[in-house]
């Protein structure tokens, strides 16, 4: 998932606690915060539900006395996993483990190897998906089965490195591909910062670590060529085919938007002739919903489809940290929005406040006219951001939403960090700061995901563009 650069200096909010760290303490400690910041605790966890909480909580706490603190992140992400909401998460500050970072450094592993080696290699023999050569910025990395291990176990070797304090060769990665076929992952960042995340494939080109994407050079299905930048993964491209336009989103960073705008000005005639205007959303990583406003003319219609998602204002849930929240992340603390809502969350401490005083203002939509149709393809690692362009596409007349149900991480949105309070800061709770509204999980996605106008197993199609064509194109 895509995190704002921002999020990082709130780590310091909390008060430190006196008592040594334990697995115990952490887990009662991020429970507490979930409890009092995490809208849909007040909205969703109630009833039988809350019962189901209760025996979680138990069993985890268990857990935890016979786990040391510094294994702990697997309980810490079993109690948000409970939740199954994409925005409610373990934040790993991979710089708050000094001396993990020193150990890790002193302990690089070397296993030479050349881009041309990998490349031999795998052309013997059928490689798993994982495997390959991927980029991510300035670094190069082969991923290749760990010959050291038995079993589905791969590890990430330098061939080009983003900083000198990784030499060529280094093992910075190691995957275990599971059953379910995600991948367990431990990348070091550049500072030797270890984090474990569970990583996703998506359209053969992409593999998503949450947070970060690297981008596969090699060896790619010319049927999914054209799908990412070649230099920066985050970028998006346009790919004009004869039959259809295929707009290829792989994140919604803000940064982007000026990028995509200037592609479908230069592109507009494309689509307009090709009548088909694919949007590629399978993988995409959230970010900030304004990146794709040029993409609006093209997929809105003047008659608009109702959504199982429509209807309800806004809401915040009051606490201390919502408040800082509220009071830096809406524009000046001056502007009246931002006094208003600062000023009804503090008079309503444990409550569900309105985001707005009144109704909320939606400006009226750009509409272009013609004869072209849409056609979004998204997959379960559609999320956030990405998400409010799909319900977008499912009020459009002209649009077709295909694929497999998205994240469904819109009932809860914006996210925060905040400390767990502990002297140790090498973990931290991410968290929604806004619910859609007080009535969830009523007219909800969480847990569902957006539900697609046509249903597409991906990963059973060999061409899954060429078959968008064949099903959609019309002469």
């Amino acid at each position: 998932m895509y995190l704002p650069a921002f999020l990082s200096h709130v780590l310091a909010h909390g008060a430190i606690a006196t008592q040594p760290p334990s697995c115990g303490v952490a887990l009662d400690s991020l429970s507490s915060r979930v409890r009092q910041n995490y809208a849909g605790f007040i909205l969703e966890v109630n009833g039988a539900r809350a019962r189901e909480h209760a025996r979680m909580l138990g069993a985890l706490r268990s857990r935890a006395s016979k786990v040391p603190f510094n294994s702990c992140l697997p309980v810490l992400e079993a109690y948000t996993a409970w939740f199954a909401d994409p925005h409610l998460f373990i934040f790993q500050n991979v710089s708050g483990d000094s001396a993990g970072n020193r150990a890790r450094q002193a302990a690089i592993e070397l296993r030479p190897t050349t881009d041309s080696a990998v490349r031999t290699s795998l052309a013997r023999r059928r490689p798993d998906p994982i495997e390959g050569v991927w980029f991510d910025e300035g670094m190069r990395i082969a991923v290749v089965r760990d010959t050291a291990r038995r079993g589905p176990f791969f590890v990430g070797v330098l061939l080009a490195s983003d900083t000198s304090a990784w030499p060529i060769g280094a093992v910075r990665a190691r995957f275990e591909r599971l059953r379910n076929g995600h991948y367990r992952a431990e990348v070091q960042s550049r500072e030797f910062g270890l984090r474990v995340t569970t990583a996703h494939l998506h359209k053969g080109v992409m593999l998503r670590l949450d947070p970060g994407i690297w981008g596969k050079a090699w060896p790619v299905r010319s049927t999914d060529e054209g799908l990412i930048d070649t230099v920066d993964v985050h970028r998006p491209t346009i790919l004009v085919r004869s039959k259809s336009v295929v707009v290829s989103i792989p994140s919604h960073d803000f940064s982007q938007g000026r990028r995509l705008q200037a592609l479908l000005r230069q592109h507009q005639e494309d689509i307009k002739r090709t009548g088909l205007l694919i949007v590629d959303l399978r993988g995409n990583e959230g970010g900030a919903s304004p990146m794709s406003n040029a993409l609006h003319p093209w997929i809105t219609t003047a008659t608009r489809r109702p959504t199982p998602f429509d209807s309800g204002e806004a809401v915040m849930l009051s606490s201390p940290p919502q408040i800082r929240y509220a009071s830096r992340s809406f524009g000046p603390d001056t502007s009246q929005f931002v006094r208003s809502l600062v000023a009804r969350l503090t008079a309503h401490p444990g409550a569900l406040v309105p985001l707005s005083e009144g109704p909320a203002r939606t400006p009226p939509d750009s509409v272009l006219d013609g004869e072209w149709q849409v056609v979004m393809m998204v997959d379960r690692g559609t999320v956030s951001a990405s998400e409010v362009l799909v319900l977008r596409g499912l009020r459009s007349t002209r649009t077709r939403v295909v694929g497999q149900p998205t994240a469904g991480a819109l009932d809860y949105q914006s996210v925060s960090i905040i400390g767990l309070g502990l002297d140790d800061r090498r973990w931290a709770l991410g968290y929604p700061t806004i619910a859609a509204h007080a009535e969830l999980p009523r007219r909800g996605m969480r847990g569902k995901g957006i539900q697609p106008h046509v249903s597409v197993d991906w990963d059973r199609l060999a061409d899954p563009i060429g078959e968008i064509e064949r099903q959609f194109w019309r002469p």
